[in-house]
This record gives C-alpha cells, structure tokens and sequence, in this order.
C-alpha cells in the first residue's frame, strides 16, 4: 500500500536537504510516484507499506521482517521498475529509506 503525507511548511527546516541529485528539487505527479511504487512493490512481492512525502521528496518503505533478505536480494529490481515508470531523473531526486516492520 502507498499513501502520500504531507508535511506542514512550518516543520521543513531551513537547512534540510534530503533530496539527492544534487540537492535539485524537481516537480512531479506524485500520483504517478505513488502508482510507480506500487507497480514495484508488487513486482518484487515485498508486501511493503510505502510512505510518500512530497515536500521532502521522501520515500518511507516498510516491509515485513521475515522478508529482509528477499528485499535486500531484489532491491535493484524494485528501483528499475520505479525508474521505468517516473524516468531516471525523477528517480535519482527522491530519498528512500528502508524500515522492517515486525
């Protein structure tokens, strides 16, 4: 499953700078994100929950801790499907961070 949170203006700091690609923020359709990441958490069958946050260009992946090997092992398929959906560029400007969920 994937949602999409936002994050209050006032809470951003100044300084924070999770965006990768050169610190670049790029403008998306983060419905089109969203249905990208799950196209590839379906794909790669990890069972993930996946949080998106626009304003920080923030992916949250959540997966069950008995498939900690299987994530690790498919990691590289599951972000070229995301890639083949959004584009590399798109890809490349959002963190993701990677969370087991017990």
């Amino acid at each position: 499953m994937v949602s999409i949170t936002h994050a209050d203006l006032d809470e951003l700091a100044d300084e924070e700078v999770l965006i990768p690609a050169g610190g670049r923020r790029m403008e998306m359709d983060w419905d089109g994100v969203a249905a990208a990441f799950q196209a590839a958490n379906e794909k790669v069958g990890w069972d993930a929950d996946i949080t998106l946050t626009p304003e920080r260009q923030h992916a949250l992946v959540r997966f069950p801790a008995d498939r900690a090997v299987h994530v690790g092992n498919t990691t590289v398929e599951f972000y070229e499907e995301i890639e083949r959906w959004i584009g590399v560029e798109a890809f490349m400007s959002i963190w993701i961070d990677f969370l087991s969920r017990r």
